[in-house]
């Protein structure tokens, strides 16, 4: 009976291993495919799908904004989770608002999503980038998660803040393309 029952545990600690490899794989990102780009195209792409919200959205890019070094699929889903983030934020909120702008700045090009939503829970902000913190109903807690590692592979940082008198801002920052070095580009690959 103890050998059986042994046997059993040996083959179900087994079986959830191989169910835990067979999900980290499904779920690990592709490998980046690096190209200079233009962030202001993939932003404006990435807006196209937010047209129905028009009179929320205020859009200020910068023209000339200096390439980076970056895969467009990607960067296009850490746009959209951001902007459904700050979209899912003003659901009640009587006078909806998310101004989107791009920049450039010392320390590479600028992008800010800012919504004028209740902000982030004092709770979350020191946490917002762990896995499976939410404050939505539905939410999986993986959005941030997910936004900062590719924008970590691209070189670039992440910062979150709350806005007076009420409302969030999440701050992306990635590197130019011509500061960007060959270290950070084979680091980007993985």
């Amino acid at each position: 009976m103890l050998t059986r029952s042994t046997q059993t545990i040996v083959n179900q600690v087994s079986a959830l291993k191989n169910m835990v490899d067979a999900f980290r794989q499904y779920a690990r990102m592709p490998e980046p495919t690096l190209q200079e780009i233009d962030l202001n195209v993939v932003l404006r792409e990435v807006l196209t799908l937010y047209e129905s919200l028009a009179g929320w959205i205020h859009v200020d890019l910068a023209p000339q904004l200096p390439r980076i070094i970056g895969d467009p699929a990607q960067l296009r889903q850490v746009l959209h989770n951001l902007l459904q983030n700050a979209q899912d934020a003003l659901v009640d909120s009587s006078n909806p608002s998310i101004v989107v702008c791009s920049q450039s700045a010392v320390d590479g090009v600028r992008v800010t999503i800012t919504d004028n939503g209740s902000g982030f829970p004092e709770q979350l902000m020191q946490r917002a980038f762990e896995p499976y913190m939410t404050t939505k109903p539905k939410g999986t807690g993986l959005g941030l998660v997910i936004v900062k590692k590719i924008i970590e592979e691209h070189g670039g940082t992440v910062e979150i803040a709350n806005v007076a008198p009420h409302g969030a801002r999440v701050t992306l920052i990635l590197p130019p393309a011509v500061a960007q070095t060959a270290a950070v580009r084979t680091a980007a690959l993985g």
